[in-house]
């Protein structure tokens, strides 16, 4: 009878020990697997197959519906414009001096400048090159920087092109505009500059606006020349010229009065982020009376829209459609935080409002 107690006692110590190192090896595999999730890796990798790996964010069968990046918008573009440094030295201007637009695949600056040519065009480059260097820096999704400068009367003096990623320190104009993907100097510009430039007038690529316009500079020097005393014309190549229409034809050139006071600003926000698609934010110029259509066809993303008899209907914003994430989801718009009941063809919009595109699932 004691060695059947002794026996008993043994075996039970043994499986207290057994538990004991069980118990320790788990608490290990999960600080372990704590340690893995909080570093982006996957602890149970290892099992292989299908079943418990992990998907990353975004790799869903949802696009992503970014017009540039999901954190970032004009109001952001401009606040660095306010602080801009290219090395030691401040570039920056007044954020009300400068047009924004945000693309899908660019960002687009536009500001009047009345300094000499040869400033005028060093100030560009470098503006644009520092602005290219935040983005990368900031991990906006685009590939390039546009900046378009022009006289007081609205003629562009220089755009270049300039792309994100390339780095650019201390470097002198000859050399910024030689990393570029394409600028243009008009004659007038180039003209002023006198000898010794180290630069030619163009090339590379021609610069275009966000709906693939090209930027039409004036190659040769006027009779005029450069207007650098501000006149009572306003002007906007940006708007003005996206809006006259795709191709070289779009003329640049001073915008007259009646253009200038016809175009409005709005904020355009395409939120996918009920179905893990995301949400980004533009703002858009377009002319007075534009619809809320126009608007989101002035962001450059992708639509996909149909004539119906309730009136222009949008089914897919950035390649997601309706009906994807079941039966009754689709796109619906808001203008400042109201749906409106008319389809967004026959919403006119007077500037300053707020456009939100959403997709719903019906849930």
């Amino acid at each position: 009878m004691a060695n059947s107690s002794r026996r008993n006692s043994g075996a039970a110590q043994a499986v207290r020990v057994v538990v004991a190192v069980l118990a320790a090896l788990v608490i290990a595999f999960c600080g372990w697997s704590a340690y893995q999730y909080a570093n982006g890796s996957d602890p149970l990798a290892f099992l292989g197959g299908n079943t418990l790996q992990t998907v990353e964010e975004g790799s869903s069968s949802s696009p992503s519906l970014e017009l540039t990046s999901s954190s970032v918008t004009d109001d952001d573009v401009k606040g660095q414009i306010a602080r801009l440094k290219y090395g030691s030295d401040n570039v920056s201007l007044s954020t009300g001096d400068v047009n924004v637009v945000l693309g899908k695949d660019g960002i687009w600056i536009e500001n009047a400048s009345d300094s000499a040519a040869d400033d005028a065009i060093t100030s560009t480059a470098r503006r644009a090159a520092a602005l290219a260097s935040w983005a990368h820096e900031a991990n906006v999704k685009v590939s390039h920087v546009t900046w378009i400068a022009e006289d007081m009367a609205g003629s562009v003096r220089i755009v270049v092109s300039y792309p994100v990623g390339r780095e650019s320190k201390n470097e002198d104009t000859a050399q910024i505009l030689a990393g570029c993907d394409g600028y243009r100097i008009s004659g007038d510009a180039y003209a002023a500059l006198g000898k010794d430039h180290g630069f030619k007038q163009e090339a590379g690529d021609a610069p275009v606006l966000p709906d693939d316009a090209e930027v039409t500079v004036i190659e040769q020097a006027t009779s005029q020349g450069e207007v650098l005393v501000k006149t009572t014309e306003s002007h906007s190549v940006l708007v003005a010229q996206s809006q006259a229409g795709s191709g070289s034809g779009s003329s640049s050139g001073s915008s007259s009065p009646a253009q200038a006071d016809a175009s409005i600003t709005v904020s355009v926000t395409v939120d996918g982020s009920a179905v893990g698609a995301g949400s980004s934010s533009a703002s858009v110029s377009i002319p007075a009376g534009a619809t809320v259509y126009d608007a989101l066809c002035a962001t450059g993303v992708s639509i996909n829209a149909s004539n119906t008899q309730f009136g222009l209907y949008v089914s897919s914003i950035g390649g997601l459609a309706e009906k994807e994430h079941g039966g009754k989801s689709g796109w619906t718009y808001y203008v400042n935080g109201v749906m409106p009941m008319t389809s967004c063809a026959n919403y006119k919009l007077a500037g300053g409002e707020k456009i939100v595109w959403r997709y719903v699932t019906g849930e």
